[in-house]
């Protein structure tokens, strides 16, 4: 499959996380408060993006606990990027601070598409990782 295509699907499977975690908010906020809403809506929609990027976008076929620490992994490293992002952004005067999220994601979503494509959905490391390990 072309790069391409996946980043398509990539881009469709974060579209998808986003609009659900969104809805997932709304319906817990008033029940729960605002912390407890956005973890559980961020902790489902993970598992889906997990399930999607595992099958539908990247199509390892792998069991998706193979795959799973690296994709945790990866979540925590951009969430990381973003956080780090922010705190040093909100000090550039030259910057309007309602654009710190816009430009974050400029650079955490090709990041996170390329840790996924090459490191945790490749197929490839993973049959020599195999091989390798087996002699």
């Amino acid at each position: 499959m072309t790069s391409t295509k996946q980043l398509f699907k990539f881009g469709i499977t974060g579209l998808i996380n986003t609009v659900l975690t969104y809805i997932i908010y709304l319906l817990l906020l008033h029940p729960t408060n605002a912390t407890i809403a956005m973890g559980v809506g961020y902790g489902i929609t993970s598992l889906l993006g997990l399930a999607l990027n595992n099958r539908w976008v990247f199509q390892t076929g792998d069991s998706v606990r193979t795959v799973a620490w690296k994709y945790y992994t990866t979540y925590v490293f951009t969430w990381l990027i973003s956080v780090i992002f922010a705190h040093l952004a909100s000090d550039w005067s030259f910057l309007d601070s309602r654009l710190i999220p816009i430009i974050s994601l400029m650079i955490t979503v090709p990041t996170n598409f390329l840790l996924s494509k090459f490191w945790v959905f490749n197929k490839h490391n993973l049959k020599e990782v195999r091989h390798y390990g087996n002699q």
